[in-house]
């Protein structure tokens, strides 16, 4: 660990974890509004976990960076194939799964971006810690993919009101930042406890 990254790990700043795919370019509009909340998040003086990779994770990554935020990346050790994005600015390796969710849930807040099965993972993860831990981090799905997915899911799985009122929907950066900020503020809370 170098000079820089030992100075970042003794600050304490409030971590958000960003999900969203590894797949998209920078001439999506999805990569540019995660770019944006990228700069939001960092010019609110959050921290942003990503995955650490490409797609929507640089995009985050590279927009905080810009904004001279910091950018902590999640890679896998036995991903040799893949290089972490150069934005980061701390990298937490992970040797499994596990491991790298477990960073995820310890995060201060989760903002959950479209994304594929790797991301629906972490979404649900996150969305059944909600229910039953004993710190209630604010969980938002930012893009127009999430309400009609989440009503499937209503639809054809048990889910309930109580369930669906542990997610925050947001259809731009501006929203999502406002959400966690709004999240944060609320006192620390048990959830409704298990419900599956």
């Amino acid at each position: 660990m170098n000079e820089h990254e030992q100075a970042l790990t003794r600050e304490q700043r409030t971590e958000v974890a960003v999900l969203g795919s590894a797949r998209l370019a920078e001439d999506d509009d999805r990569w540019q509004q995660a770019y944006r909340l990228g700069e939001m998040l960092a010019a609110a003086g959050f921290a942003t976990i990503t995955g650490g990779y490409g797609g929507l994770m640089a995009a985050v990554s590279q927009g905080a960076h810009s904004a001279g935020g910091q950018v902590i990346g999640l890679p896998m050790r036995h991903w040799v194939k893949l290089e972490p994005n150069a934005w980061n600015t701390m990298l937490r390796w992970s040797t499994d799964y596990g491991t790298r969710l477990n960073y995820i849930q310890r995060s201060n807040a989760v903002i959950a971006l479209p994304g594929g099965v790797g991301t629906l993972s972490e979404l649900t993860l996150a969305w059944a810690a909600r229910q039953t831990e004993a710190r209630l981090v604010p969980l938002i799905l930012l893009g127009d993919c999430w309400p009609p997915l989440i009503a499937a899911l209503r639809e054809h799985l048990i889910v309930g009101d109580e369930d669906l009122q542990l997610l925050h929907f947001a259809s731009n950066p501006e929203e999502a930042v406002m959400a966690v900020k709004d999240g944060l503020r609320v006192p620390g809370q048990i959830g409704p406890g298990p419900r599956g």
